[in-house]
Parts: structure tokens; sequence; C-alpha cells
């Protein structure tokens, strides 16, 4: 049979409310260290578990946390919802995990969640319409002023990225992805370098099969771009596997930079140079702000900025002699 806190009390010969007070839970009795100490010896011994139902039911909380995000099919995602789910576990928390392939589906995520009458919610796509109550939030990628977020500077990981191109002779740019803050951030960049002329854009999901469309169309263009940003590693892996099958010789006929330093990025061949956006640290940030709201939900709204980190490898070299104009 399972151990309660009465065999506890009756092993260490005091009252349930003390051996409760030990361990966590509502209780106004005051315990001597001597019989703390005891308490805690007999629980490592008899192995005792509490029941986190019963504990859930006293403080109202159900220790769970939603985490939102959008599909697998995007290889960040998977690493920081691993980590979100990491973090949360380590704090004592459980999590319900939803996802969506199309914008359609969002709604049905949100709502699978709320009606599981989470703590709080993590997500990348904030949609307060859908929560029907106030639960706390923490959003990744975008700011809003009502709750707590973390972004990554992009316009600053595009200049760093871009400059890094330029001072390897590149004067023709290409992007592949999808609308949204990360495409946003690159034309911004190229506009305020005076390259808009010379940069074209493949707007696509940022899934691997747009990669291969989008490196197929931009290098069939009449002048085609030296070099390809790409809205992430997913994409600039299939966009470079595919411009290896035209021929394409990358790191020498063509650069490409990915985004998020995702684990295969550095297996790949040529390795990929990419972005690095700090997966583990972003992720632990999360739950630290949305830990921190639990505590005190009055606290002033946090929105963080976070920097990134241009990871150089070889799939990006000097442009060959001729292109540079």
């Amino acid at each position: 049979m399972a151990v309660t806190m009465k065999d506890i009390a009756e092993r260490a010969q005091v009252s349930r409310p003390v051996v409760c007070a030990v361990l966590g839970g509502k209780s106004t009795c005051r315990v001597s260290e001597e019989k703390r100490r005891r308490i805690l010896e007999l629980v490592r011994e008899l192995g005792f578990q509490p029941n986190l139902q019963a504990q859930r039911l006293r403080s109202g909380k159900t220790k769970t946390v939603g985490i939102l995000f959008a599909s697998f099919r995007d290889r960040i995602i998977g690493d920081v919802m691993m980590e979100l789910y990491r973090r949360l576990l380590q704090s004592g928390y459980t999590s319900i995990i939803a996802i969506w392939e199309k914008a359609s589906e969002i709604e049905r995520a949100y709502r699978n969640v709320v009606r599981n009458k989470v703590d709080g919610i993590i997500t990348c796509d904030y949609h307060p319409e859908w929560i029907g109550e106030k639960i706390p939030v923490v959003v990744y990628g975008k700011q809003f002023p009502e709750t707590d977020s973390i972004t990554i500077d992009y316009a600053a990981a595009f200049s760093e990225a871009l400059e890094y191109l330029v001072s390897l002779g590149h004067r023709r740019f290409g992007y592949i992805g999808c609308e949204g803050e990360r495409l946003d951030a690159c034309s911004a960049v190229m506009k305020q370098y005076g390259f808009s002329g010379s940069y074209c854009v493949y707007n696509g999901m940022g899934y691997p099969e747009n990669g291969i469309r989008g490196v197929r169309h931009l290098l069939e263009r009449e002048n085609p771009p030296s070099a390809i940003f790409c809205h992430n590693d997913s994409v600039a892996l299939a966009a470079m596997a595919e411009a290896q099958r035209m021929g394409c010789a990358v790191g020498s006929d063509l650069s490409i930079i990915g985004l998020d330093n995702t684990l295969e990025s550095s297996f790949s061949y040529p390795a990929l140079t990419t972005i690095d956006t700090f997966i583990a640290e972003k992720a632990g940030m999360m739950v630290d702000l949305l830990l921190a709201r639990l505590e005190d939900p009055g606290k002033k709204t946090v929105s963080m900025v976070l920097k990134s980190k241009l990871i150089i490898r070889d799939s990006c070299g000097p442009v060959k002699s001729g292109e540079k104009k």
C-alpha cells in the first residue's frame, strides 16, 4: 500500500498537520528543527509520494502550463518546446502541449489547453479572445503591452550577417521564408544598407519543401542572388541540398545562411552558417517569466529583446571573381 501522511505522522509521533506543514501544505503549525529533520528522514526512508491531486485542490492551482506553438516541422519549435518542458518539470510543473499546422487550427489548440485549467500559457501566437479568463501568458517572438514577452533582435541579427556577406564581396541577395518579423527585419536591413534593388524574396512557410522551391525560384532568375538568407535552418538545409542537386557548389557558387543554430546545422555538408538564437537560454527565460508572473500577478509587464550571434561555418564563401556588381 502507498505510504500516507498519516503513516509518516505515526512514525514520527506527531500530528498529521505537522507533517503537512513540513511538506509544504497549508498549515499554521510551527515545527521544531528536530521534528522537521525526522519527518524528512521518514519521507526518504518510506518513499512517500505526495498526492498531487490533493495538493492542487488545496492550493487552487493545477501546477500545469500550456505550451502552444506552431508545427514541429519547423525544427526549432521542437527544440524550444522540449526545453520548455524540461524547465517546467524541474520547477514542479507538468505541461500540456498543443501545436498547429495551419492558422485555422490555432483556436482549437487554445481551447484544448484552456479547458484543462492551466495555471499559465507559453505561446508563439497570442490570442486573448480564446483564453476566456485571466491566465498569465508569456509570448515568444512578438510583443504585446499587456503580457510578458521575449523577442529576438532580428534587425541586429541580419545586420551582422549582411555585413559578413558584404565583406566576402556579395552584392545580390535572396530570402526564402514567410511573412513575419524575420522577413520584415531582413527587408528593412536590406533597405538600410542600400540593397533593396538587388534583393529578391521567395515567400513560403518555414518548412523544408519551401527551401527546395525557393532556391529553384531564386537561382532560375535572370540575375540570381549569390547569397541567400533563410527563415530557419530547416529551410536553409533543404535549400542547400537542392542547390547542390542543381549543380551549384554551396560555399563557392552560392552562399546560404540559416537561422536558429539547430543541432543539424553543424552536421550538414557543407556545415551551415547560421544565426544562433540560443534555444536553451530563451526557453529558460520564458519559464522564469511565467513563474515570476504566477508568484506576483500584479508586477510590471516585462518585454525582453535578446541578442543573437552569427555562427560562421562552410556554407558561405567569397563571391566568385566577376560577380561583385
